[in-house]
């Protein structure tokens, strides 16, 4: 949330990650997409030859005819005749940022001028020290980083805090203006130290490209592995991807983007040849970096550690994206084994074990229908009315209309075939039953049972009913007499029974059976879906 002191600069980075430029200006002129932008015919000179440009990339528009541009204040001020102070407030309105306006705040604040030329200065020392200091660079080619990947991502290294201030105070830096940062923290004595001293950094770019902060990963026997810049004026962790900066281009190209948790990750994909990766440096995913990667692909892969905590994680974020959804967007999820998490599997496996892990992602409705189903303890009526609750929370979350309606259709959908399954009579014999099971042809003789034993079945399933053919004779032909007492209003009473009994023996003695296994305990409504289920299968 934009507070009171934030910048117009500030303001703007978070409308642009929160909403898309062409939804924007969409709203006044009709633009057709056109590779990584948008065109139309320029709101602000007449033309026949569309010539106006919207990169939602660069959140920026531009006019080749009559040479307007800007971004989303200056297309707003613009369009609409405003003052600067009026399109802040309709921007805001619009998008849903609040801005406390102050005049004196219009300009860049110079605190975070000031910690990102401070970031920048210390990632170059970082990288300079990085192949300087045998240790930390012999670990991170340990880990199957070559030079080239070193370079690409700016991999470095951060010495004692005295040592960092030394180099930064030639360069201009006092301690005071490094205070402002969070490259030192205060200990228990009010002394400072070093946040990321002895580590290996990894800095961590903004969507407008810029450093806003870094992550530390220890190579000595620390108690804590990695640690990440806390948040301040410019570093927002829900407004970043890490990687993004470094992958952009190959996630274009790819169309498709990868999300995991940790900046290692990312780097050991990149190692093995897939670099469509971004992390969120948690196990969390916000809005804006959903968003983010939506304009990107449709479809996102969510590919978290596969412990525990890391199965957690991916069933928050399929339950948090859930309101997010709308027509045609959505997340899969990639299941790595064996409490691995992605740089430790590619350890030990190659980049087509991994891909094929992707080839068997989960849709997001799977991952859904599966924590409902996790979490029904039997099957029981009062536990399968629990499904029909924790359907209708599911809905509940989703603001899209459309989507919610669809996935009500579909979890219902799951949760009848959850009956079906849950019902079946398994493939060996009961323990202490004098009463042998025949599981053979078991659809065909449930779905006798169901219609000997409720009428109303044949009536609202007439057609389907008659046109079901049994593959076994016998049962073939006691349907087919069934059918004819049907159609000449013949009621099923006892005398029918027994001629059923005489085309086939044992069918009294397995319809009792049947009738214990499967359908003893369900409601009238669960009959009918049990019923359905079987005709689906015949």
């Amino acid at each position: 949330m934009i507070k009171n002191h934030n910048s117009v600069s500030q303001f703007l980075s978070e409308v642009n990650n929160k909403i898309r430029l062409s939804d924007f200006i969409g709203q006044f002129v009709d633009l057709i997409a056109k590779g990584n932008s948008f065109v139309g015919k320029c709101p602000f000179h007449n033309e026949n030859t569309p010539s106006f440009n919207v990169n939602n990339e660069k959140s920026f528009f531009y006019c080749f005819g009559c040479k307007a541009g800007g971004n989303i204040l200056t297309f707003i001020s613009k369009y609409k005749n405003l003052q600067f102070k009026e399109s802040v407030n309709f921007i805001s309105k619009y998008s849903g940022v609040p801005f406390i306006f102050d005049q004196n705040e219009r300009k860049v604040s110079s605190d975070e001028k000031l910690i990102s030329n401070l970031l920048n200065q210390s990632n170059i020392f970082f990288k300079e020290l990085l192949k300087k200091n045998s240790f930390a660079y012999k670990y991170i080619r340990s880990r199957g980083v070559s030079d080239e990947i070193i370079d690409t991502y700016n991999i470095g290294f951060a010495p004692d805090s005295e040592i960092l201030l030394k180099y930064l105070e030639t360069k201009g830096y006092n301690l005071d203006k490094v205070q402002k940062t969070d490259l030192l923290i205060k200990n228990k004595q009010e002394k400072f130290f070093g946040r990321f001293s002895n580590r290996i950094t990894f800095p961590i770019y903004n969507f407008a490209n810029e450093i806003v902060g870094f992550g530390g990963r220890s190579i000595q026997n620390s108690k804590i592995k990695y640690i990440n810049s806390q948040e301040n004026l410019v570093f927002k962790k829900s407004q970043i991807l890490y990687g993004l900066y470094q992958n952009i281009d190959y996630i274009r190209e790819a169309k498709e983007v990868i999300l995991v948790e940790g900046y290692m990750d990312v780097i050991k994909l990149y190692c093995s040849d897939i670099k469509n990766v971004v992390s969120t440096l948690g196990t969390t995913v916000s809005e804006i970096q959903l968003r983010k990667m939506w304009y990107f692909t449709d479809t996102p892969y969510l590919c978290f550690d596969g412990d525990k905590a890391g199965q957690e994680a991916s069933i928050r974020i399929a339950e948090k994206v859930l309101k997010f959804l709308i027509p045609g967007k959505s997340l899969k999820f990639i299941e790595i084994p064996n409490n691995e998490d992605p740089d430790s599997y590619l350890q030990n496996n190659d980049r087509s074990d991994f891909l094929n892990l992707k080839l068997k992602s989960k849709d997001l409705s799977s991952i859904i229908w599966e924590t409902i189903e996790n979490s029904i303890a039997t099957n029981t009526p009062e536990f399968l009315a629990v499904i029909d609750d924790k359907i209708n929370s599911i809905v509940k979350k989703i603001d899209d209309p459309k989507v919610s309606k669809e996935y009500y259709r579909y979890l219902r959908s799951r949760k009848d075939n959850f009956i079906w399954n849950k019902n079946k009579i398994k493939a060996s014999l009961p323990k202490k039953s004098n009463i042998e099971l025949i599981i053979e042809n078991i659809n065909e003789k449930v779905f006798l049972l169901m219609i000997i034993l409720n009428e109303k079945f044949l009536t609202e399933f007439e057609e389907e009913v008659f046109q079901v053919s049994l593959t076994n004779q016998v049962l073939e032909k006691i349907k087919k007499k069934v059918l004819e007492d049907f159609s000449n209003q013949v009621k099923i009473n006892k005398k029918n029974i027994e001629y059923y009994k005489n085309i086939y023996p044992k069918l009294f003695e397995e319809i009792t059976e049947l009738k214990k296994t499967h359908i003893m305990g369900l409601s009238d409504e669960e009959k009918r879906i049990f019923f359905k289920q079987i005709l689906n299968n015949l």
